[in-house]
């Protein structure tokens, strides 16, 4: 029997409702999980009602966990037949059952990702479609935003002719449906959509399973799409006892398929649908709320509630602004540390949030810094990802031919159509000649079992020597840079046309952030030519002290984007990046949904925080290489300003709030911005900044207060490199150059005006 003590009083009138619709607009950390297991346990042990006339879904095999055990609890176990469940999990018991009523045998294959790439590539074949302007991944893409809008392949391919491009998706589509079904075969987008084809074409057993299931309940319904819809509309339509829960404030999914219309209008579609509103939150403190609350009332498509606690007010929200990526990196990672040695919190308790994962470098590299152990949500660390592990074995190459290793990794990346039997036959000519396997590439047409392919490998391997010539003439971020645009890499991921394609441009891009970084501390160290392969020996370093610093035990720091965040809560969160052109994104601009899409993002991100929350932004921030300097996110605006504690370079501006957003110039500026909005329509290529630009822009500067001049045989000191002996002084003027021997670092050629060299 369900207490009134044991909810509050608007969760106790959800969890006690019986018949008829309900829409319970669930705040976040508002409960809902709680609310749905009491009403099953009340359905069940107050209403009579058979635990087989029930039907939960939600949307991940961990919720659906959740509710079970805790349903179980409450029912002491009395829960047979009743299905609580992912919309994926219902579909496929449905369908099996009924699977010989559309065609197929009832032990049909479910093809996950990969196995669903190998028929599109089948496709691919048959229909002579290139891969390279039409990557698999794109058609597959095309493929699932089609199904979750239920358009078949018919019905797709009537609307995109036109175009050479279109067709071949829409042929695709049509051939890859024939593909599954001759295999008996269904993606996951396949299962839905099937059961509503089953129900169309069988009401009989449409009509089966509406008497089964009485009750039906959806948790997280904002985050349906059109074809889920559907599935439980059909299910809900005899008896109208539909109940389902979500918060169309954490609708943050579009790019999934997402449909924030479904929650909204829910109660157009069930007229005398009963709403209750659960505002109480049992997360975080007021200020942290509020916070919240002024951010998200600013979106117009949205139901409207206020979150409210009955705890403390809680500490003030910090904002802080810091002088570039680096420091609001080192300010984040100093934060955790001054706290962990206080006692106040231990390090799982902490969470970076970012929009982006090519934000993830700089936290990354501060915590290594300071011995902070941490971990990658959801993904994986910066120098751990494929696509950079890509761009690293391309520079390894460029530096060193004969690393074997990383030339077999990138002889097919980009796809160029060299296969593993390939790869084997040259390892084995290599073995038997002694050579490299870069070398058998350049001579390849000399070997008869390698003819066939020799054209390709050739190919490869003067691509490969061309972008190795330019390094001479390069600075190392303009080298990387040229590595990028050469090597197909970035052109690769552009051509799928995906989210994840995305990510992994952003973070290619960033790795020029790690260059351009590289190369001016060592040019204020006065080397007037960083080296590339101590570039890359710093890189392994980092890379390998990443991989040291996060051990197995979970007392980590997170780090996530905000997407990967959903669901999960930390007693102290920073959310960094917030600036405009990062978040909110540039492409939010594009549309008025899209930036309301990026302010529930913002909501998602504040209530993660339970005691203490951070917000970062930067005056200058180098991003994807360049440097740039992005206003403050228009969502600091928008938060009281009596919640907020600004630190920082503007910490003095405190009642001013340190930033006008009205009266600065648009950051709609190519020169300032890198314009992601026309990733679509031209290449990755930035302005470039030479190793000479920067000494050039050093003049500037004030002088510094080491030797003016030196002589050979002269004995000095370095703040870096330590001690050493000049052994060749070259050129005259500003740029006048020393040849240093030092006693641990080895020879170093310095720019003596830059050096801050001393006599020893």
């Amino acid at each position: 029997m369900i207490l009134q003590n044991e909810l509050n009083p608007q969760q106790y009138e959800a969890a006690t409702h019986v018949d008829g619709p309900l829409l319970i607009l669930a705040g976040a950390g508002s409960g809902k999980t709680r609310v749905l297991t009491y009403r099953i346990a009340h359905l069940v042990g107050e209403c009579g009602v058979l635990p087989y006339k029930i039907l939960a879904i939600t949307f991940t095999n961990k919720a659906a966990r959740e509710m079970h055990d805790r349903t179980e609890h409450l029912l002491n176990g009395h829960i047979d037949g009743m299905w609580l469940c992912t919309f994926h999990s219902a579909a496929g018991k449905i369908l099996r059952q009924n699977a010989d009523r559309i065609g197929y045998n009832s032990n049909f294959t479910i093809y996950d990702e990969n196995e669903s790439l190998q028929v599109i590539r089948e496709c691919q074949r048959k229909l002579n479609i290139d891969d390279k302007r039409i990557p698999a991944k794109s058609i597959k893409a095309v493929i699932s935003k089609a199904k979750d809008e239920m358009m078949s392949p018919h019905a797709y391919a009537a609307v995109t002719k036109g175009s050479y491009d279109a067709e071949m998706y829409g042929k695709a589509y049509e051939m890859y449906q024939n593909s599954l079904k001759a295999n008996n075969a269904m993606d996951f987008d396949d299962m839905i959509i099937n059961v509503i084809e089953l129900f169309k074409k069988n009401p009989d057993v449409l009509e089966h399973y509406q008497e089964r299931f009485r009750y039906i309940m959806v948790d997280e319904y904002q985050d349906t799409n059109k074809a889920q819809y559907y599935f439980v509309s059909m299910l809900a339509k005899k008896y109208k006892n539909i109940c389902v829960v979500g918060d169309d404030d954490q609708s943050i999914y579009s790019f999934r398929g997402a449909d924030i219309r479904n929650i909204l209008d829910f109660e157009k579609e069930y007229a005398n649908c009963k709403v209750i509103k659960l505002e109480q939150n049992y997360r975080s403190t007021q200020n942290i709320l509020d916070a919240a609350n002024g951010v998200i009332k600013h979106n117009t498509s949205r139901k409207g509630k206020a979150l409210w606690t009955a705890q403390e007010a809680g500490e003030k929200i910090i904002c802080h602004c810091a002088d570039n990526q680096n420091s609001e990196a080192n300010f984040i990672a100093t934060e955790i540390q001054k706290s962990v040695l206080r006692g106040e919190y231990k390090y799982s308790d902490f969470a970076i949030l970012y929009r982006m994962n090519a934000l993830s470098n700089t936290p990354e590299s501060a915590l290594v810094r300071l011995g902070i152990p941490y971990r990658i949500f959801g993904g994986f660390r910066y120098y751990e990802r494929k696509e950079i592990k890509d761009l690293l074995a391309y520079l390894r190459v460029c530096n060193n031919p004969d690393d074997d290793v990383a030339v077999k990794r990138i002889i097919n990346v980009p796809k160029r159509g060299i296969g593993n039997t390939t790869v084997s036959k040259i390892e084995e000519i290599a073995d038997k000649t002694g050579m490299s396997f870069f070398n058998v590439l350049t001579c390849s047409s000399a070997y008869p079992e390698l003819r066939k392919v020799s054209e390709k490998l050739m190919n490869f391997a003067q691509s490969l020597m061309e972008i190795m010539l330019s390094q001479d003439t390069m600075g190392i971020k303009d080298f990387v840079e040229n590595v990028l645009n050469a090597s197909g890499l970035i052109n690769e991921y552009r051509a799928e046309e995906t989210p994840e394609a995305e990510s992994k441009i952003e973070n290619l891009m960033e790795f020029l952030s790690v260059a351009n970084e590289f190369e001016q501390e060592q040019i204020s160290y006065g080397i007037a030519k960083p080296s590339f392969a101590e570039f890359l020996e710093f890189v392994a370093l980092n890379s390998e002290t990443d991989k040291d610093i996060a051990p197995e035990d979970r007392n980590v720091v997170t780090l996530m984007t905000i997407h990967s965040a959903k669901g999960l809560e930390f007693p102290v969160v920073f959310i960094m990046g917030m600036e405009e052109s990062i978040f909110p994104s540039l492409k939010s601009f594009e549309s008025g949904e899209g930036l309301d899409e990026e302010r529930r993002l913002c909501y998602v991100a504040i209530t993660r925080a339970m005691k203490k929350l951070y917000l970062t932004y930067t005056s200058s921030r180098m991003l994807y290489g360049r440097t740039q300097s992005n206003r403050p996110s228009e969502f600091l605006k928008e938060i009281p300003e009596d919640k907020l504690s600004m630190t920082g370079i503007k910490s003095n501006f405190e009642k001013k709030r340190s930033y006008n957003f009205d009266d600065e110039e648009p950051f709609f500026n190519n020169s300032n911005v890198f314009s992601h909005a026309k990733q679509q329509s031209q290449s990755y290529t930035i302005p470039k900044m030479s190793a000479g630009d920067i000494r050039q822009s050093m003049q500037a500067q004030s002088k510094n207060d080491g030797l003016t001049d030196v002589e050979v045989g002269m004995r000095v000191i370095h703040k870096k490199f330590g001690r050493g002996t000049v052994s060749k002084v070259l050129g005259d003027g500003p740029n006048k150059t020393a040849e240093i021997m030092f006693d641990q670092s080895g020879m170093k050629r310095l720019v003596i005006a830059y050096a801050k060299l001393e006599k020893e």
